[in-house]
């Protein structure tokens, strides 16, 4: 099989990122457009390209003498960007910034202004929705995606699961043969920061663990207090351990001895540093007791196996891993939403898609072969649903009908 990270590679600023056409479009609807996301994602490099790129003069407010500027005279250190728009990043740091670029904006009534970025980004979000309220686009990005990895700019399947039949299953084959095999126990483990995949294989959780321990020591002061980092800590490495899972604020609060309260507040702010994913509860009055609770997951498997101090993935990080693609896909169209599906007794779909109203359902597996017999929950919530269809995805590398409207595909197929 394929490993698209076995060897060290370096710090590649070349990757294609598929949000780089949603900003290029942004710039041309909006005065300014926010990157936002987890730290050393590559929104810098990212942004930083698209601005060269489009001419824009390019700025970090982690100079000091750039920073100095911005913060004792915020128009004069925009008015000395020029007229070609300009990126700024680290902009969280001068916030008085922020209200000038308004002045800015408002003045001149154009588009493609200003494209702005940041290390702080819960900050970074109040601060320019604040100042910048109807004038600003938000985009996230999130750690590299397989198909970034790989250099493809095909982008994921997910749309194709709502096609023709025929097509979609001439379409599932033909992915893997363009792009090769994967193996998910050796891929789920590198994930997709750009820092981690381009170290030595030896070297990546140790990266991936400093990089936890510098959100704990040093983002996390600028998100919420807490009295304990080491208590934070500790909670972090509870919640990986329940990736994928419903998220149950008082089983949480109570292995901790923490409030409810508490364990929600802190879920709250993982999320706000887009550490942490939700994907909703899908329900309807349809006379079952559902499972409403939103099930969490990191915004990196690897990152999460690394929490939760696990050295071999399970099928769960593999749930993870594709939940992050997943996201990507929902955002990047309006119509599109994420859910999972559970019912109290036992039946559950890992994955709902969304699009303009219809659905496909999705269930995940990491073993090596499928069948029919796999496939009835799947089943059971297209017939209750009306869904397009099921769709198993696994290590078993054959596609194929298992069962009427529900088609078997290796999950590598889907990426």
């Amino acid at each position: 099989m394929t490993n698209i990270t076995s060897s060290t590679q370096s710090a590649n600023p070349l990757y294609p990122r598929l949000l780089g056409a949603a900003i290029e479009r942004d710039l041309s609807l909006y005065p300014v457009v926010a990157v936002m996301g987890a730290r050393q994602v590559g929104k810098s490099t990212l942004a930083h390209a698209i601005a060269s790129q489009r001419g824009m003069a390019c700025h970090t407010l982690d100079d000091s003498d750039a920073l100095l500027y911005a913060q004792a005279d915020p128009s004069g250190f925009l008015a000395d960007l020029g007229d070609e728009g300009a990126f700024i990043d680290e902009v969280q740091r001068a916030p008085d910034l922020l209200v000038a670029i308004k002045a800015v904006v408002d003045l001149e009534q154009r588009n493609g202004r200003y494209l702005l970025s940041g290390s702080a980004q819960p900050k970074i979000r109040s601060g320019v929705g604040d100042s910048l309220v109807g004038r600003v686009s938000y985009r996230t990005l999130r750690p590299l995606l397989t198909s970034e990895l790989r250099y493809s700019i095909e982008g994921s399947a997910w749309s194709m699961l709502f096609g023709d039949e025929t097509e979609l299953l001439a379409e599932l084959a033909l992915r893997p043969m363009r792009h090769g095999d994967l193996d998910w126990r050796q891929v789920v483990p590198v994930g997709g920061y750009p820092r981690v995949v381009a170290a030595p294989p030896d070297a990546r959780r140790e990266i991936a663990s400093n990089y936890l321990e510098t959100f704990i020591a040093r983002d996390l002061p600028e998100v919420l207090s807490v009295s304990s980092h080491e208590h934070f800590g500790r909670f972090v490495r509870v919640l990986a351990t329940r990736v994928g899972q419903p998220q149950n604020t008082n089983s949480l609060a109570g292995e901790l001895n923490i409030s409810a309260n508490t364990a929600a507040r802190w879920i709250d702010a993982l999320e706000r540093s887009y550490l942490l994913e939700r994907i909703p509860a899908f329900y309807v009055n349809a006379g079952h007791r559902i499972t409403k609770a939103a099930k969490l997951f990191f915004n990196d498997a690897a990152l999460a196996l690394v929490a939760a101090n696990e050295t071999l993935p399970n099928g769960m990080h593999l749930e993870n891993f594709l939940a992050t693609d997943l996201k990507v896909w929902e955002e990047s169209r309006p119509g599109r939403v994420v859910y999972h599906w559970r019912v109290q007794g036992g039946a559950e779909v890992d994955f709902i898609l969304e699009q303009d109203q219809g659905r496909v359902a999705v269930e995940v597996k990491g073993t090596n072969s499928v069948g029919p017999s796999d496939t009835k929950h799947l089943q059971r919530y297209v017939n209750d649903h009306g869904a397009v269809r099921g769709v198993l995805l696994s290590a078993d590398p054959e596609v194929r009908l298992l069962a009427r409207n529900v088609v078997a595909a290796p999950w590598w197929a889907a990426v």
